[in-house]
């Protein structure tokens, strides 16, 4: 069994469509992404000066995240988001994890 990945989508925004890139990634993870195989969880992070969002995404494998790119439904909201937003996602698995 392969090892849970974290994939991470650092988006940079107009402060002015913060909110709509926020409702555009809430829409997408209820309707498409958290049905999918794999799907473990999803945090949205706004930044306080309202210029970027940070999709922080835990998935099963690397490969249920490809399976999901490759979805016509996902890339479409993909699709969409570029239109708002600069995006540059990347896969990561957990080096470290430490609470207190």
């Amino acid at each position: 069994m392969s090892e849970p990945v974290t994939f991470v989508n650092v988006v940079d925004v107009d402060p002015a469509k913060q909110q709509e890139v926020i409702d555009l990634l809430v829409e997408g993870t209820e309707q498409v992404m958290s049905k999918r195989p794999g799907f473990i969880s999803v945090t949205l992070l706004a930044s306080l000066d309202k210029s970027r969002v940070i999709n922080v995404a835990r998935w099963e494998s690397a490969a249920d995240v490809k399976a999901t790119q490759s979805d016509p439904a996902a890339a479409e909201y993909a699709k969409r988001a570029a239109a708002l937003a600069q995006a540059t996602p990347g896969l990561y698995t957990v080096v470290g994890e430490f609470t207190g």
